[in-house]
């Protein structure tokens, strides 16, 4: 079993998830439109290949929990009025697919969470340390401080590490090989159509990657309050804390430190 790839395709199912948010959710309230019913090929037929390439992963790394899950379709299946006599039909995606496949993905991560195959993955690791997670706040650095000095556990920052001529992923991969426990500070740094803050997309494929690579009950998540909640972190509970003061969650984030070690 290749608990590597099962992070990755974890972290890349997160990711899919984003999107069909983002696409589902459209500015359509905003501009006072009908929600889109049927979407190109080009603009979404990704996310279903995508999911589909991801769960045949999982199926492959962690056959008992996802052995018998039903194989995603990939196909289109609205077929789209002729605008001639001649050529082939065409075809997209109907909302009610991209619905139906974000609640698959809504499963998997369901089921990765509840399962009794999830446990810390890494509790081999030599020397204890936290990876620290994050958007564009500055919040991080005072979380780091903090479990630094006043934990008095080691962490790692992916952007404080020598890249070495590496990929984001590869860095990523590496580095979180290093850590046996991960904090994710979720700041809302971006807007969604609605006008509604939420975290940067590193931090929503983080979450997803950091539950596989060190199983549920070793990820720590302190939640900026006002920031929309990726359905993804179904199962995780989460710490909130006001816009700018994050030290207020700093007594729980002790608490649960300490459970981890």
């Amino acid at each position: 079993m290749n608990m590597a790839q099962v992070a990755v395709a974890l972290a890349k199912l997160a990711g899919i998830r984003k999107a069909l948010d983002l696409a589902l959710n459209d500015d359509h309230k905003k501009a006072g439109r009908l929600p889109i019913q049927n979407f190109l090929i080009e603009e979404v037929g990704r996310y279903f290949t995508g999911a589909a390439t991801q769960l045949s992963i999982l199926k492959k790394e962690l056959p008992d929990l996802f052995g018998d899950f039903v194989e995603m379709p990939v196909e289109p299946k609205t077929e789209m009025a002729k605008t001639s006599t001649e050529g082939a039909a065409q075809y997209r995606y109907a909302r009610s697919q991209l619905e139906v496949l974000a609640r698959d993905i809504d499963q998997i991560f369901e089921l990765r969470a509840n399962s009794e195959l999830a446990p810390p993955l890494i509790a081999a690791a030599t020397t204890r340390r936290v990876f620290i997670s994050h958007g564009r706040a500055p919040d991080w650095r005072e979380v780091q401080a903090y479990v630094e000095k006043d934990i008095g556990l080691p962490t790692l920052e992916l952007a404080q590490e020598p890249n070495q001529g590496r990929t984001i992923l590869a860095k990523l991969m590496e580095a979180s090989g290093q850590c046996d426990s991960a904090v994710i500070v979720m700041t809302g740094d971006d807007l969604d159509a609605a006008g509604q803050a939420r975290a940067r997309e590193n931090v929503i494929h983080e979450i997803g990657f950091f539950q596989g690579k060190y199983g549920l009950g070793r990820v720590c998540l302190l939640h900026e309050e006002g920031v929309s909640i990726p359905s993804n972190i179904h199962g995780l509970v989460y710490t909130p804390f006001p816009k700018g003061m994050v030290s207020a969650c700093f007594g729980v984030l002790t608490r649960e430190l300490k459970a981890f070690y």
